[in-house]
């Protein structure tokens, strides 16, 4: 959790990237400065606003014609995703608030959520206490708040470098307009310019390649920014190295840059450059046909922006899609499979999109609006509730514990009981490997081992007045046997099994169907699927 201004920062950068794949330029239009306002992004701390994120999985058709019931349900819900975040508030310190809701194809879970420095607390509508994170806890680095801050600044200033150098180079989008216009944002009407942009198909291969040779052409801007990430690099010397990130910039020797080391770094940059450069024009060369299929018009980027006077971004929706031309990609995999050069473009995206793959394409759109941007914002504090649930255990539960944090009716429930499968529990032995395997009788009756089988569905086991005590936690019941009697108690009630608890060469076993089903759960015998000639015993429950 101690890494949320990071995450923040990192979430920013992402919708940057989307931005900048359509709305850069290196020249202005319409008086409106693109590179200036791309900076201007990134220097954003505080604003309100609300966002929403959907993704799309676009299906085959007919392609889940032969998908069992439960395989259907499971795409619909990671086919159509939808994040909506309202009120949101963030401050310059990292502090947030906000308020939404997940969506998975019909199903949704609305949720509240505020963060500080030291506590975060998700409350879900359908959980029957909030969530708390300790986020100083999580941290564990010790690391002193001056530190902290400076190491913070110092990761703001390399990405301004990086990204300072990266927009400066951006190429101008295919399709690009900029007229004025207004907007109502968070309740007022706000004047500024909007700005549509657009690249589809086979323009987005070519705005790749002329961005290739605009960074290319820029070793001196490289070179620069080289310099100055070496500089921050040495003021943060050890924060650096607790986090590994030293790393990126082996290249550079410690100490003040000297112009050989730099050249060198330099040279590694524009050889990498170079490569992905001539790969792209051997591409281009030899495999136009599938380069059309794979940029076919239905794989595009584009988006709206509306900007303010400060350059602001204030309201955007940025939307993208990937779909190749899946029948043209086949007809040029077969040509190639029939050659003398497989293992191409088509060859190798027919290998990622088989009959196998239910989805054609994927569809994502983030839009957003923005107001009191860089200003005092106060997010709701996280105060949750003496008996919140702590959310560093969570981790450590068993399935059915973390199920026992929600209302049976709920959907959060349904998904992880009955489309995640988180409280199910399935135990395997094999006769001819098993440790303590299970013993087949000359009546045909199983027996399993009692202390790894209860262990299996973390039941615990102990021994109390000559008897065998099982307590399952899952369930709530207690098993009550003695070696060598087939009268047993389950749950307060004496039942008869069909064989006695037997001691054999030190270990207990008992009658599997007995004791498996005592504890809600079911076994079978399968043949085991790398050799038929092996068979397995299966012990499954879902409590």
């Amino acid at each position: 959790m101690r890494t949320w201004m990071t995450c923040r920062r990192t979430a920013g950068l992402l919708l940057l990237a989307l931005i900048v794949a359509i709305m850069a330029g290196c020249q202005a239009l319409g008086g409106v400065d693109f590179n200036a306002m791309l900076k201007q992004s990134l220097k954003v701390t505080s604003y309100e606003g609300s966002q929403t994120v959907e993704f799309k999985l676009l299906p085959k058709e007919d392609a889940l014609k032969e998908a069992s019931k439960e395989e259907k349900a499971l795409f619909d819900l990671i086919a159509a995703v939808k994040l909506e975040l309202h009120h949101v508030k963030i401050a310059k310190d990292g502090a947030m608030s906000a308020d939404g809701k997940l969506s998975l194809g019909a199903k949704s879970i609305a949720f509240k959520a505020e963060m500080d420095a030291k506590l975060a607390v998700i409350d879900l509508e359908e959980a029957k206490r909030p969530i708390k994170f300790r986020m100083a806890a999580a941290a564990g680095a010790g690391a002193a708040p001056e530190a902290e801050a400076q190491f913070t600044e110092t990761l703001k200033q390399m990405s301004d470098a990086a990204s300072g150098f990266a927009i400066d180079n951006l190429p101008n989008p295919a399709h690009l307009t900029v007229v004025p216009g207004q907007a109502q944002i968070g309740g007022e009407n706000v004047g500024g310019m909007k700005i549509h942009a657009e690249l589809k198909g086979e323009e987005l291969f070519d705005w790749v390649k002329s961005y290739v040779d605009a960074l290319l052409a820029d070793k001196e801007g490289l070179k620069a920014v080289l310099i100055e990430l070496q500089k921050l690099v040495e003021s943060q010397t050890e924060g650096l190295q607790s986090t590994g990130a030293e790393s990126i910039f082996g290249s550079l020797p410690a100490g003040e840059p000297d112009t050989q080391s730099v050249e060198e770094a330099a040279d590694g940059v524009v050889q990498l450059l170079t490569e992905i450069k001539d790969g792209m024009a051997k591409a281009e060369k030899e495999n136009q046909a599938e380069l059309r299929s794979l940029f076919a018009n239905n794989t595009y980027v584009k988006g709206d922006l509306f900007i303010d006077s400060k350059l602001d971004i204030r309201q955007s929706v940025i939307e993208a899609s990937i779909k190749p031309d899946l029948e043209a990609l086949e007809a040029a995999a077969t040509k190639e499979a029939d050659g003398d050069e497989p293992g191409s473009i088509a060859e190798n995206a027919m290998g990622q999109l088989d009959e196998s793959v239910p989805f054609e394409g994927i569809w994502i759109k983030v839009t957003s609006d923005r107001w009191n941007v860089n200003g005092d914002v106060k997010p709701v504090k996280p105060n949750p509730p003496r008996l919140a649930i702590d959310g560093d255990r969570i981790a450590e539960m068993q399935g059915y514990e973390v199920l026992r944090l929600f209302k049976p009716d709920s959907v959060m429930y349904d998904l992880l009981r009955n489309q995640a499968h988180i409280s199910k529990q399935t135990i395997t032995m094999y006769p001819a490997f098993s440790e303590d395997a299970p013993i087949i009788t000359p009546a045909g009756l199983t027996l399993i081992p009692l202390r790894s089988t209860a262990n299996g569905f973390h039941a615990s086991l102990k021994k109390e007045a000559g008897r065998l005590i099982v307590q399952d936690p899952a369930t709530g019941t207690t098993i009550s046997m003695k070696a060598g009697s087939n009268l047993v108690t389950v749950g307060g009630k004496q039942i008869k099994w069909s064989f006695p608890p037997t001691l054999i060469k030190g270990v207990t076993y008992v009658p599997a169907r007995n004791f498996v089903n005592a504890l809600g759960g079911t076994l079978k015998w399968e043949a085991d699927e790398y050799d038929p000639e092996f068979r397995v015993l299966v012990m499954t429950r879902e409590p």
